[in-house]
């Protein structure tokens, strides 16, 4: 990638403003949610549940909840006409190995608020990482002027960096870390695997992190707290407050269902980033690559 990430503002003028840059909303009574189904989750999660950390998030992105694919553009609709107040952007579903990809992208690009797309990519084999329906489904999201959201397991890193190929001249967001080892930490082989992978994405000049999800990677509050803050730290600084993003990733990571509230995780997190930095990562890289202004 050459271009450099479009400038944006190290926060509002005020240090306290709080972009929570990944949220899911969904109603399976609604739209068809396979992965909810015997979870605890399995219930309509809409804007007024959603846990703003004691009122200090003051906007919101959403992110595509992977409902069933014939419903991806429904759900897009669906999240556009709600009262959400706080919505900031939206990162859509869409299919990029469909035929008529550019097809798909190009209405939900019509959206009001869609900044970005998102093909869950996490578990899938190396050889769909591989395959030129994908690399040509994600150049037609850059050429659509969106942002890419990139949910993938810290084993399958390598796959995405082979898929970012020098020539793709698009932006990229690793979701959560790329999803690291939490359990083993960051002094791990897998750790370290992890880290080494993620030093390789970073030549990617506008690839950028989100800082979320590990507590849903964890098995108890305890091992969250004993290896997060490193590995928080470790992918800080491999690619500076400038290409990091907070997020709570509710209600998967944060809210009643787990065991971390919002406001306990952007704390964790504003521990490890530091005042000096935490504006830029708090609000001002979400704005930047999300094109969010007020």
């Amino acid at each position: 990638m050459t271009r450099p990430l479009p400038a944006g503002p190290p926060g509002t003028g005020a240090a306290t403003e709080l972009i929570d840059a990944h949220t899911h909303v969904w109603d399976p009574e609604r739209l068809r949610y396979d992965w909810l189904a015997g979870t605890a989750l399995d219930r309509p999660r809409l804007p007024g549940d959603i846990d703003d950390a004691d009122g200090t998030v003051s906007r919101w992105v959403f992110v595509e909840a992977d409902a069933a694919p014939a419903a991806a553009l429904d759900e897009a609709r669906w999240v556009a006409e709600l009262d959400w107040p706080g919505l900031a952007a939206m990162v859509v579903a869409a299919d990029l190995e469909a035929p008529d990809a550019a097809e798909r992208i190009a209405r939900a690009a019509e959206l009001p608020l869609v900044r970005g797309v998102r093909h869950l990519l996490q578990g899938l084999p190396p050889e769909r990482l591989a395959a030129p329906a994908l690399a040509e489904g994600l150049g037609e999201v850059a050429r659509a002027g969106l942002v890419f959201d990139a949910c993938v397991r810290w084993t399958q890193l390598d796959a995405l960096d082979r898929l970012l190929t020098d020539t793709f001249d698009g932006t990229v967001v690793l979701d959560h870390l790329g999803k690291p080892p939490l359990e083993a930490g960051l002094r791990s082989d897998a750790g370290r695997a992890w880290l080494t992978a993620l030093r390789r994405l970073a030549r990617h000049e506008r690839l950028v992190v989100k800082l979320s999800g590990l507590p849903a990677e964890a098995p108890d509050a305890t091992t969250l707290r004993r290896n997060g803050p490193e590995l928080l730290r470790a992918a800080l600084d491999v690619f500076g407050a400038e290409r990091c993003m907070v997020a709570g990733d509710w209600p998967v990571s944060t809210g009643a269902d787990g065991t971390t509230t919002a406001r306990e995780w952007f704390d964790l997190v504003r521990e490890v980033v530091g005042a000096s930095d935490w504006p830029r990562v708090a609000a001002g890289t979400a704005r930047a690559v999300y094109g969010i202004r007020d």
